[in-house]
């Protein structure tokens, strides 16, 4: 019967075979009369109870300052409210707490793991300093779309947008780099504040035909127009500055109203032979009114009244207002003359002759129209002649005649307007 017994304990076990109250193991045993079992079995209503638990009950549980549980008649553990285990020192987390990423040290309570957040730490921290992405497990950064890089913050830019020579702040934008510029910055600028200019780099200015400067904001003048007096505001234009006209702006402009006359210089009026006045509008006949005022072939000027009405240009040989007194004829050797050393040089007024203007004068006293023959004073084999002057025509009667009135040097402002 033992043997028998010992088989069915060794086959349930001797936890089943207590707890079962109307099995087949009490049946067994009421058949072979057994009326104790060894092991910690009992027979009846009885049944195993372990070790740690009637130690937790052998003492009151209020004795126990951490213990979350009470014993009831049968000395059976009982937890309290918001407890459990073995010996109810596992509190029950909040309803809804993650398992996984959520603990709590007392009842009601969800306490995070690190890397995860919220309520009931069902929610991921990402990487710190992500910027545009999310995570599904901790200290994760998966991008958003349009974002990469390892803190997702670099944009994705357009499709066909140049690296080198677009960016983007946002996903699908294409921004220009300075220098370029267009959809897909794939066209080049110009330099800033280039006018009339093309490139074909980065901040070029590539001036169009008939601009030129460094930004093509100057026009290229028509050619031969003069840089001084000219300039224009159109490619291939000339346009002339205050007092200078022509083609080119060459011609200087007279004073308005200059009738017989011209300029080297703006506003200027140089009179024509034979006009004179502020506007050459005043017509000289004087040599015309009276054709034998100059004697012996001598040409006639016709002057204003101030300059003496006219003058007498001599031929060789001849000197006076008139050209009517006779002169001997200059060595054509330019050698100066040189004195007799046996002469005396001793100066006797008496023998000094007569000057010319008192010839001259004691002739025109007299009534005289013969031409008379002087010896002058010795002067030299060089001929003077006095420039046009305006002294009083009486004062210069019998003095030698005066050149032609000579023209200014041509400076260089007078050749270019003569071009």
């Amino acid at each position: 019967m033992m043997p028998l017994l010992a088989c069915l304990s060794l086959l349930i076990g001797h936890r089943e075979l207590a707890v079962v109250n109307n099995g087949a193991a009490v049946g067994v045993a009421a058949v072979f009369g057994i009326v104790g079992l060894p092991f910690g079995f009992a027979a009846g209503p009885s049944r195993y109870v372990p070790k740690w638990k009637k130690q937790a009950c052998e003492i009151p549980a209020a004795r126990h300052p951490n213990s979350h549980y009470i014993c009831d008649e049968a000395g059976e553990v009982k937890c309290l409210p918001g407890w459990t285990g073995d010996l109810c020192d596992v509190p029950i987390c909040r309803k809804g707490c993650d398992p996984l990423q959520g603990f709590c040290r007392r009842p009601g309570e969800c306490r995070c793991k690190i890397g995860f957040y919220g309520e009931l730490c069902d929610k991921c921290m990402v990487l710190p300093g992500c910027q545009h992405g999310r995570c599904n497990v901790s200290f994760e950064c998966a991008c958003d779309p349009g974002w990469k890089g390892l803190f997702c913050s670099e944009a994705i830019c357009a499709q066909d947008c140049l690296p080198s020579q677009g960016y983007c702040n946002k996903p699908g934008e294409c921004r220009c780099q300075f220098g370029w510029q267009g959809p897909k910055c794939k066209q080049c600028a110009v330099l800033p504040g280039c006018v009339h200019g093309t490139c074909k780099g980065p901040l070029e200015c590539r001036c169009e035909p008939g601009w030129t400067g460094l930004l093509c904001d100057t026009p290229i003048c028509a050619a031969g127009c003069s840089k001084k007096y000219g300039g224009c505001r159109r490619p291939d234009t000339c346009r002339c500055r205050v007092g200078w006209t022509g083609k080119n702006c060459t011609e200087c402009v007279p004073y308005p109203g200059c009738v017989h006359g011209s300029c080297n210089k703006p506003w200027e009026c140089r009179c024509e032979p034979g006009w004179a006045g502020d506007l050459c509008d005043e017509k000289l006949t004087y040599c015309e009114d009276h054709p034998d005022v100059c004697r012996n072939n001598g040409t006639c000027v016709s002057m204003t009244p101030a300059d003496g009405n006219y003058r007498c240009i001599c031929p060789i040989g001849y000197i006076g207002r008139q050209c009517q007194i006779q002169t001997m004829v200059p060595f054509t050797e330019l050698t100066p003359p040189m004195p007799d050393p046996g002469a005396d040089l001793s100066i006797n007024p008496q023998t000094i002759s007569p000057k010319p203007e008192a010839v001259e004068s004691e002739n025109i006293e007299n009534g005289s129209k013969n031409e008379e023959t002087e010896t002058a004073e010795p002067l030299g084999p060089i001929v003077i002649t006095d420039p046009p002057s305006t002294i009083d025509p009486g004062a210069t009667a019998g003095k030698w005649p005066t050149e032609p009135p000579t023209e200014a040097p041509i400076t260089e402002d007078d050749e270019e307007n003569e071009t």
